[in-house]
């Protein structure tokens, strides 16, 4: 047996477990699903981010990113205001949409936490280190970065100690 293969293959049943379970957690906040999580995270990373820098973070396109938007901004969760020119808009949370944000991340970190303490503290660090390298290796662009993070706890992992965000620093502009 190709133990590459059995590692690939672990890795893969570990990473649609974690998603199965964060999707419950999220699904759990009414009208609420990963991409609309995902798009108030980044949301309040990047206040007065626009629709293009949006449709980036999350790989959408234009047309859905502008539909979550006005969803987003019908339930109260943003406010749109004018960009700097005139074709570009500006996203902002509301406080419902920060109360949302916060929400969305707690749950996320109850659901990965409850797995993380079924670990060792020998084996936290190990995981720590495997996923550093990972992430690092996978951001391969600088708009990689956002996408990857989207769901992140800033909190938790600051941008001083983040690797994907430390990769983003290097790469040219």
């Amino acid at each position: 047996m190709n133990e590459s293969l059995r590692t690939a293959n672990l890795l893969g049943a570990l990473s649609l477990a974690i998603t199965d379970r964060l999707l419950v957690e999220l699904k759990e906040h009414s009208r609420q699903n990963d991409t609309s999580a995902s798009a108030l995270n980044v949301i309040s990373f990047a206040e007065g981010c626009t629709n293009g820098q949006l449709c980036a973070a999350l790989q959408l396109s234009h047309s859905a990113t502008v539909r979550l938007v006005d969803k987003l901004s019908e339930a109260g969760f943003v406010e749109v205001r004018q960009g700097l020119d005139k074709r570009s808009v500006a996203i902002f949370l509301t406080d419902a949409g920060r109360d949302r944000t916060r929400s969305v991340v707690q749950a996320r970190n109850h659901a990965l936490g409850d797995l993380v303490e079924l670990l060792a503290p020998q084996q936290r660090a190990q995981l720590d280190g495997i996923a550093e390298i990972l992430l690092e290796k996978m951001t391969q662009a600088r708009a990689d970065a956002m996408h990857i993070c989207r769901l992140c706890d800033e909190q938790a992992c600051p941008q001083d100690r983040c690797p994907v965000h430390q990769k983003y620093c290097s790469m040219p502009g």
